[in-house]
């Protein structure tokens, strides 16, 4: 169906309500607008649904999010039937800062009470970690978050969880998308209203219940509380508007950490984002008003957190500025920070990171005697290896920015990320050491590894085919193209892994680009990690492949 005939339908559909029938009409003349709402249906894939906010078939809005819904109760019903009831017939439900978080969880709670679903609702913003949390520690069968994480104010998202609080594994979020795909019309949709579904016991909100024993989980990862309870740290600290800054700021007052800076202007929850128009901790602009706030206390450290809490950048005070540092230099310094922290580990123990995170995880772990995991991209790739073997598991870490260190949540989580920041701080600190200087113990260790990610915006339809004939066309001759060892590509048989659409071009024993479609976001991601023995060596190396590949993407 073309879409201003999709643009027509909708506009005449009386099962929307006044306002959103009147915000179809106001675009009426813009064919333009019209088509780029219409042209397609917006994806729900393997992380849920993420687009803009609007009225239109490619937006998300109170309608796209109860179709959804319904496809996920009823996927939840028939997971409920085939695991014979070792869960509650239970969603745990969160949201966000940005806005509609909160309509859209409503609606999701609503559509899950009218399929006979139990939803527990929390009833103010919270973190994804949080949420992955509760999902557990309430037996829930399924869990949503609604949130977009540092996507622009415009955009919000919604992303499921399966009952051990993890984001949905490929065989899984395959079914899930048939059911989804399978509620073709509105009339589909199973809704209570809130006043029934309260009546019914259907929809029950939540608060200490799991905020709670929640801050006592992320209290019990901390390796040297003693540090945190003596410490004289400066540490600035932003949630960007988003949900960390009071979970955050109640973890380590609880552990007597009182060196704490809150950049005030952004503690509160905002869905405007007012004073920082990316609220992504990966980008430097982002700790704009945190460098202030640094330099006016000549604090230690600065971290900020995303919109939802799962994942933390630092900044680190270097002579008379601040450095920022990586995601996978942050899992570095983790990885040495924990596993330093034992003499013998276990030599079933182990650490997980991705195929587009750094190789020196992997010689990290050798070094301890562990073992390192390396996943797809994707969280949930991670948390699936905990459930196979929760017992043996250390930490795990994403080079965008997210870690965990606690196998009772399954997702990233920046509030245990900024405890072990400051931990480990201190714990340098008093042997006479920084951060960076710790970095390069490391890599006078084990090499020098320098990574970089570089994102390609390609919106719309147009962009998403000019991105795939791009895949198409390293997938084909990229081994022609570019002078490398070997190529994997993970969408064919034999990688060990499932299948993906991702390419790995090995420029040598430890070097390495990646191309990758972006899961959530209309980006081409190319990862590039570089190794060499010295740091010069390996920067002038990154220079040169990197103008190289985005010369051949270019083309």
């Amino acid at each position: 169906m073309r879409a201003i005939d999709r643009y027509e339908a909708w506009r005449n559909n009386e099962y929307f309500d006044e306002a959103f029938r009147a915000e179809l009409d106001s675009i009426a003349s813009d064919t333009e607008e019209i088509e780029e709402r219409f042209y397609q249906d917006l994806a729900f894939g393997t992380a849920g649904m993420r687009g803009i906010i609007g009225a239109g078939t490619n937006r998300i809005n109170e309608y796209i999010v109860r179709k959804a819904t319904q496809g996920f109760a009823n996927f939840l019903l028939k997971r409920h039937a085939a695991l014979e009831g070792t869960y509650q017939l239970a969603v745990a439900i969160a949201y966000d800062s940005r806005h509609k978080s909160y309509e859209f969880a409503l609606e999701t709670a609503l559509v899950m009470a009218g399929n006979g679903i139990k939803a527990y609702l929390f009833n103010g913003v919270r973190t994804t970690p949080e949420l992955s949390f509760a999902v557990r520690h309430l037996n829930c069968i399924g869990g949503v978050m609604v949130t977009a994480s540092h996507n622009p104010p415009e955009y919000n998202g919604y992303k499921v969880y399966d009952e051990t609080g993890c984001q949905l594994i490929p065989a899984l979020a395959d079914a899930l998308v048939e059911e989804v795909n399978a509620v073709v019309e509105f009339s589909m949709v199973k809704r209570l209203d809130k006043k029934e579904a309260v009546q019914k016991e259907l929809l029950k909100l939540i608060d200490e219940a799991v905020d709670l024993p929640y801050v006592e989980m992320v209290k019990n990862v901390s390796i040297r509380p003693d540090l945190l309870m003596h410490s004289d740290l400066k540490v600035v600290y932003t949630p960007l508007h988003g949900t960390g800054g009071a979970t955050v700021a109640r973890t380590l007052k609880e552990l007597s950490f009182s060196g704490l800076i809150p950049v005030e202007a952004q503690m509160t929850p905002d869905g405007d984002f007012p004073t920082c128009r990316k609220p992504n901790p990966e980008e430097y602009e982002a700790f704009a008003l945190a460098i202030e706030y640094a330099e006016r206390y000549d604090a230690d450290l600065a971290i900020a957190t995303d919109p939802d809490c799962d994942r933390i950048g630092l900044l680190i005070k270097d002579q008379n500025h601040y450095k920022v540092l990586t995601g996978n230099q942050i899992g570095s310094l983790f990885i040495d920070y924990v596993l330093s922290s034992k003499a013998h580990w276990s030599d079933q123990a182990y650490i997980v990171n991705t195929i587009v995170s750094s190789n020196l995880a992997v010689a990290q772990a050798e070094a301890y005697g562990v073992r390192c995991i390396q996943t797809l991209t994707g969280f949930k790739f991670i948390g699936e290896q905990i459930e196979k073997d929760r017992e043996h598991f250390i930490l795990g870490y994403e080079e965008s920015y997210g870690y965990l260190f606690s196998p009772e949540v399954r997702d990233k989580d920046a509030v245990m990320g900024t405890l072990l920041a400051i931990e480990m701080t201190e714990y340098y600190r008093k042997q006479g050491k920084t951060l960076l200087m710790q970095l390069d113990d490391i890599y006078q260790k084990h090499g020098y590894f320098l990574e970089e990610t570089i994102s390609k915006q390609f919106e719309g339809r147009e962009g998403h085919q000019e991105m795939e004939a791009i895949m198409m066309k390293f997938r084909t001759a990229g081994e022609d193209m570019v002078p490398v060892q070997k190529m994997v590509d993970y969408q064919a048989e034999g990688t060990g892994l499932p299948k993906s659409n991702v390419l790995k071009f090995y420029l040598d024993d430890r070097s390495w680009f990646v191309l990758r479609p972006s899961g959530t976001e209309p980006k081409l991601k190319v990862y590039f990690s570089i190794a060499d023995a010295s740091a010069q060596a390996a920067k002038e190396k990154l220079e040169y492949y990197k103008a190289m590949i985005l010369e051949k993407i270019r083309a």
